[in-house]
C-alpha cells in the first residue's frame, strides 16, 4: 500500500481520452465540414490519442455542428485501427443510430447522461426526474449492451448547480452506485460539467465514492477549467483511493459550455494536462507539440481564443529527457 501523497498519486493506473472533437467543436457556432475533422482525427491519432469522443447522437437542429455523425464515423473507418470511438446518446432515438453504427463496426462506446441536476435537464429538454432518467439508463444500457457497445454513464453536475446550488454527495455516491450496477454498464464518469468543483470537493467525493463503488475498476473524471481549478481538481482525483483513472481532456481547452450550460465553458485541455502528467512522471503516450499544432489551427479556422495555457510556452524538455530514459 502507499504511504506518501507521491506514491499514492504517482503508482495510479491512468488512461487518456480526447474529447475535443465531439465537446470541443460542438460549443462554437462553427459548423466544421467532414474532411476538416477527418484531418483533426488523424493528426491527434497520430498525436498518440488512442480514445477519443468525436459524436454526440442528438437532432440537427439542436447541434448542427453533430449533424455529420454517421458521416463522418464511416469517413474515419479507414483510419480507426487501434482507437476506441465514442458517442454521446442523449435519448432512445440516439441510442437507434449508435446501434447502427455499431453494426457498421465504426462505434465502440456510448456515453450515457445522468445528471444531478434536474433543473440543467429539464432546460435541455432531457427526462427530468432522477427516477425517470435511472430507469431509461437501465433499459438503454442493456440494449446497447446487447448490441456489443461498451457503456459509460455520466453522472453531470456532481459538484453543484447554478441553478440548484450545492449537490449533495451522499446522493451522487447513492446514484453513481446504483447505475455502476446496471446490467450493461462498464464504466462511470464523475463529471464536473457545470466547472463548479474545487480540489477538497474532488477528494472528498471521490473518497466517499470510493466505499461504495469498486476502486480496481476503471472510473472516468471530467473535468472543467471555468475557473482555473482543473489541473488542481485533477491531482485531488489522483490522491483518491481510486486505482486506475480515465481522464477527459479537450485539445486546446476548448468545449463545455455551449449549449447545455452556458456558464462551465473549459474543459482541461489536454496540453496542460499532458503537460502536467509528464512533469509527474506518468506517459501519457501523447506528443503534446502535435496537439498545440492542431490546436493552433481549429484557434485560426474558428477564430475562438485558445483555453490551454500551454499555448507560446513550449513543452519542458528536461522532463521529456527524463521520459525518453525512463522509456529505454
Amino acid at each position: 500500500m502507499p504511504h506518501t501523497l507521491q506514491e499514492t498519486v504517482t503508482t495510479k493506473r491512468l488512461d487518456f481520452r480526447e474529447v475535443g472533437l465531439r465537446e470541443g467543436l460542438q460549443s462554437h457556432g462553427l459548423v466544421v465540414p467532414t474532411a476538416q475533422k477527418v484531418e483533426y482525427f488523424a493528426r491527434l491519432k497520430d498525436a498518440g490519442a488512442r480514445e477519443l469522443n468525436v459524436v454526440s447522437f442528438v437532432h440537427p437542429r439542436t447541434m448542427p455542428q453533430m449533424a455529420d455523425a454517421e458521416t463522418f464515423l464511416r469517413a474515419l473507418g479507414p483510419l480507426r485501427e487501434d482507437t476506441v470511438l465514442s458517442g454521446v446518446v442523449p435519448n432512445d432515438k440516439g441510442l437507434e443510430r449508435a446501434i447502427a453504427m455499431r453494426a457498421e463496426g465504426l462505434l465502440d462506446t456510448i456515453f450515457l447522461i445522468f445528471a444531478e441536476s434536474t433543473s440543467t435537464l429539464a432546460a435541455n429538454r432531457m427526462t427530468a426526474t432522477h427516477a425517470e432518467l435511472l430507469a431509461q439508463i437501465e433499459r438503454g444500457a442493456a440494449r446497447a449492451a446487447e448490441a456489443g457497445l461498451n457503456v459509460s454513464v455520466f453522472v453531470s453536475a456532481a459538484y453543484g448547480c447554478s441553478i440548484e446550488g450545492r449537490i449533495d454527495p451522499r446522493r451522487v455516491v447513492d446514484h453513481a452506485a446504483r447505475i455502476w450496477a446496471m446490467d450493461g454498464v462498464g464504466e462511470i464518469i464523475i463529471s464536473d460539467s457545470t466547472g463548479q468543483a474545487d480540489p477538497l470537493q474532488v477528494h472528498e467525493l471521490l473518497t466517499a465514492a470510493a466505499t461504495a463503488l469498486p476502486t480496481d475498476r476503471r472510473l472516468g473524471v471530467h473535468l472543467h477549467d471555468t475557473r482555473g481549478a482543473g489541473l488542481a481538481n485533477l491531482f485531488a482525483a489522483l490522491a483518491s483511493p481510486f486505482e486506475h483513472l480515465v481522464v477527459d481532456a479537450a485539445f486546446g481547452g476548448w468545449g463545455g459550455d455551449w449549449p447545455f450550460i452556458p456558464e462551465a465553458f473549459g474543459n482541461v485541455a489536454t496540453e496542460d494536462v499532458v503537460e502536467m502528467l509528464i512533469g509527474m512522471g506518468f506517459d501519457p503516450g501523447i506528443d503534446v507539440a502535435a496537439v498545440m499544432a492542431v490546436t493552433k489551427d481549429y484557434a485560426n479556422l474558428s477564430g475562438r481564443p485558445i483555453g490551454a495555457k500551454l499555448v507560446d510556452a513550449e513543452p519542458i524538455a528536461w522532463k521529456r529527457e527524463r521520459l525518453v530514459a525512463a522509456r529505454a
